[in-house]
């Protein structure tokens, strides 16, 4: 089992040199959103909204603008506003023949990890979809709703959140035993299945800023829960771990909700589309839990390692709370203006 949680540490670490090699922060793999609604034959009101990191000064440099066919005019009507995470930019366009058939890109696109989600409304209601990435910055409109995109934003959301991947590492990390272990992720999944779902719906909201602090600091508690004896833990996290993994889940849930809060749902379809997210949610997250399952295997093959497996898997938690304490000051800091 040591030799189990330094592995699980190693792969903690793993994540932390992603994060610090990466010019992105753990939540920002939001995607871009464009959003274009036909209001009359050939014409067309664009919101576009690409996320940005640490506030204006960076906006620049993101680089990302749409680019629409040759036949498309744009109006002087553009306005510009700076929300939180995001910038907004909406102005109309005029297209001769239309944009169904069409190719439409993103500009720097291929220069980041962000992708970029574009849904046409046509004037008879019907809605098409496409999903633009670094490696297919360009594609061309075709006919089709295309809500196996969110399937794929849901298992991207969660293979490029940091934060969430170090939450569950530290969830494996901190229970034994297989029964647990299946309660435990059971509790995750059905608590931020349920809060995403009523976020998304209107029914709950939480602002976005305070909800990633505090899922920094569910990793801050799980990292410190791990290094204290286990007769020293608090008594939920000893007896009643799915009860932690269930408080923290409905916490998660909502940082999960913000991608859908930037791109919305399809009307028509949009049970369809969160019901989609959210499997593509638990696929990342399995796949996150097959992976520390085969390191588990790994670990009970090796017999020896040639270092001290109890000081060395403290220090590699230390390195998981010391990060998600960064992301915790930091966020705190930027709720309070600093």
């Amino acid at each position: 089992m040591r030799v189990f949680r330094f592995f699980l540490a190693a792969l903690a670490v793993t994540v932390f040199v992603g994060v610090c090699a990466s010019p992105t922060s753990a939540h920002e793999v939001r995607p871009g959103f464009l959003k274009i609604d036909e209001t009359a034959p050939e014409a067309y009101a664009v919101s576009w909204k690409q996320p940005v990191r640490g506030g204006a000064q960076n906006v620049a440099g993101l680089g990302l603008r749409p680019v629409f066919p040759a036949s498309c005019e744009r109006g002087t009507d553009s306005t510009m506003r700076l929300l939180p995470g995001v910038l907004v930019e909406t102005f109309t366009l005029t297209c001769a023949g239309g944009l169904r058939g069409q190719t439409i890109g993103i500009e720097g696109l291929q220069k980041t990890i962000t992708d970029v989600f574009v849904q046409l409304t046509e004037t008879g209601g019907k809605l098409v979809h496409m999903r633009l990435t670094p490696e297919q910055s360009v594609q061309k409109f075709t006919g089709g709703v295309g809500l196996i995109t969110y399937l794929w934003l849901g298992v991207e959301h969660l293979l490029l959140g940091y934060d969430h991947i170090l939450f569950v590492i530290g969830l494996v990390m901190l229970v034994s035993g297989w029964r647990r272990l299946v309660l435990v992720i059971t509790g995750f999944t059905l608590a931020h299945s349920v809060t995403l779902g009523l976020s998304v719906l209107d029914v709950i909201y939480l602002p976005a800023a305070p909800v990633e602090a505090a899922i920094a600091l569910s990793i801050v508690f799980v990292a410190t829960e791990f290094l204290r004896p286990e007769a020293q833990r608090a008594h939920l996290t000893r007896q009643y771990p799915q009860i932690i993994a269930l408080a923290f889940g409905l916490l998660h849930g909502f940082g999960f909700a913000g991608v859908l809060a930037d791109i919305g749902l399809p009307r028509e379809t949009g049970f369809f589309a969160l019901a989609l997210f959210n499997i593509g949610l638990e696929i990342g997250q399995l796949c996150v839990v097959g992976l520390c399952l085969g390191i588990a295997y790994v670990a009970r093959q090796a017999a020896m390692l040639p270092v001290n497996i109890a000081r060395a898997h403290t220090g590699l938690v230390l390195v998981m709370g010391g990060l998600a304490s960064y992301w915790l000051v930091a966020r705190t800091a930027q709720i309070i203006g600093f």
